[in-house]
């Protein structure tokens, strides 16, 4: 993710003042929430999450980033893949309630 901020702070000094644009940081690769939360208890060595099935009126159902405007405007590629991106964010010192 680090190596996205750079590329769009370098892309601000490319356009004009004032200029903004959205980036989705991603792989690319559609995951589930259901794959997240799986990869995030592995990455704890807990149980797998439960799953009732339900949902509410008004959730989100299906929703991806798309990744395409970061590669295409930016150059950007992701260097983590999805298995250790999780594993990462599941023991980065926020998570860990360690102070940074």
């Amino acid at each position: 993710m680090a190596r996205a901020n750079l590329a769009a702070l370098e892309w601000t000094d490319r356009v004009e003042p004032g200029t903004t644009r959205a980036f989705n940081v991603a792989t690319g690769v559609p995951h589930t929430i259901g794959q997240f939360a799986d990869a995030l208890a592995a990455a704890f060595g807990g149980p797998p999450p439960v799953r009732t099935g339900e949902f509410r009126s008004g959730d989100v159902r299906h929703i991806t980033a798309s990744a395409d405007r970061i590669g295409r405007e930016l150059g950007w590629r992701p260097q983590v893949g999805f298995d250790e991106g999780v594993r990462e964010f599941a023991h980065a010192s926020l998570r860990t309630g360690a102070d940074v």
